[in-house]
């Protein structure tokens, strides 16, 4: 998991890190994330991919609110198919997956963020998320180059 975080980032992928990256900045990342699974206060998901053995191709994190008022939607983290294994619906598949699992577990939503200008709302509609909010300029990539920050929701019942 560690070389598809680090492969995602230097290729542009917003996944909590500007490029260039190597192990040793993802490493600690990685590491809190997957504590937080351990603890089971969030979900790991993986996908495989289906020719060439089912090696993990990419992954996402589910991350409890840590709020008892909201207890019926979580967040969708760090969602990342290895550059590799792009162009075959692995995302899509990844995010259906997490869906199913949020609806056995009584979920009602799911939210997630997207940095804004890289047309990534269109690919997660496709998924059943929509465009809930905005917030301008909240996420400086680099000094003059400010993007906006796209909340999405997936409502998981009616």
């Amino acid at each position: 998991m560690l070389r598809i975080w680090v492969d995602v980032s230097n290729a542009g992928g917003w996944v909590g890190f500007v490029p260039p990256v190597d192990e040793h900045d993802v490493a600690p990342a990685l590491d809190a994330a997957l504590r937080r699974v351990h603890e089971g206060r969030d979900w790991l998901v993986v996908v495989t991919e289906p020719i060439g053995g089912g090696e993990v191709a990419g992954f996402a994190f589910v991350a409890d609110n840590d709020r008892l008022l909201s207890e019926h939607w979580r967040w969708v983290l760090r969602v990342q198919v290895h550059p590799d294994h792009q162009g075959h619906q692995l995302g899509l598949v990844l995010l259906e997956g997490i869906a199913e699992m949020a609806r056995e577990a009584g979920l009602e939503m799911l939210h997630l963020t997207v940095r804004g200008g890289e047309g990534l709302e269109q690919f997660y509609a496709r998924a059943g998320y929509r465009e809930v909010a905005r917030i301008p300029r909240a996420i400086r990539v680099a000094p003059g180059d400010d993007r906006d920050q796209v909340v999405l929701v997936h409502q998981l019942v009616a």
